[in-house]
């Protein structure tokens, strides 16, 4: 047997009406509670939109300074390329500066045999650097077949030690054979003694020679210096320097 209860109408409408008003009264809270929220929300939401425009400047500033930072390094790379340029054309031009220098030098370098004073004049253009005495005023010839001395001589070879005999070229068979002059300390350079400077003529300037006889054997015109006058001469000129004489006057008669 099957029991059946019937609710009545009354109280299912009753239930009802409860019930609406428990939703209802739970609605308003709710609400109210989102007013009482809504703006922080609203502040949450625009710190939001804030922060995300901030960070995408700082994506900007950060792509940016990341350019900055290729650039400033590459600039780095060209300053550095290019005071290596500067530095090697600053030294280009010092080494060709050194040796125009050293070209104007060889060529305003001449020396003066004044044979009134006595003294070679070692020349830089119209200045006299330095004076050195001679013995022989005028200059003397030795050896066979007196030569004069002209005006004018050239320095044509420059020799610590020097032996007499100079160096000889032959051919034979259309081959050339050259035997070089005597070099080194050697007995056989006592004619000439040490720092010997040959001129395009009969002048040769050297130091005072160990062997008087072969000295006074060897055919050329000398001027008689010392030692350290030999020196002096031999470290100061250069292959190519002119000699200029002055010649002693004659008194009249």
């Amino acid at each position: 047997m099957t029991l059946k209860t019937e609710i009545p109408s009354v109280v299912l409408k009753a239930l009802g009406a409860a019930l609406l008003a428990l939703l209802w009264l739970a609605g308003s809270r709710l609400a109210a509670k989102l007013e009482t929220v809504r703006p922080d929300a609203l502040r949450v939401e625009a710190a939001v939109a804030d922060a995300g425009a901030a960070l995408e400047e700082l994506r900007v500033l950060r792509d940016l300074k990341l350019r900055d930072v290729d650039n400033y390094k590459k600039a780095l790379k060209d300053l550095a390329k290019s005071k290596t340029a500067v530095y090697e054309a600053g030294a280009s031009l010092q080494e060709e500066k050194r040796l125009l220098e050293k070209q104007l030098e060889i060529m305003t370098t001449y020396l003066e045999l004044n044979e009134e004073t006595g003294k070679i004049a070692l020349m830089r253009g119209d200045h006299s650097l330095k004076d050195y005495p001679f013995q022989y005023s005028p200059l003397k010839s030795f050896g066979p077949g007196r030569q004069a001395m002209p005006a004018a001589a050239r320095i044509i070879s420059k020799e610590r030690y020097a032996h007499p005999e100079r160096g000889r070229v032959e051919e034979a068979d259309g081959k050339l054979t050259w035997e070089p002059p005597q070099v080194g300390k050697d007995p056989r350079s006592g004619g000439l003694g040490e720092f010997v400077l040959f001129t395009d003529g009969p002048l040769i300037l050297h130091g005072p020679a160990p062997q008087k006889k072969l000295h006074e054997a060897f055919p050329h015109v000398c001027p008689g210096v010392t030692a350290y006058t030999a020196r002096a001469l031999y470290e100061n000129v250069f292959v190519g320097t002119k000699i200029v004489l002055i010649k002693k006057k004659r008194p009249q008669p």
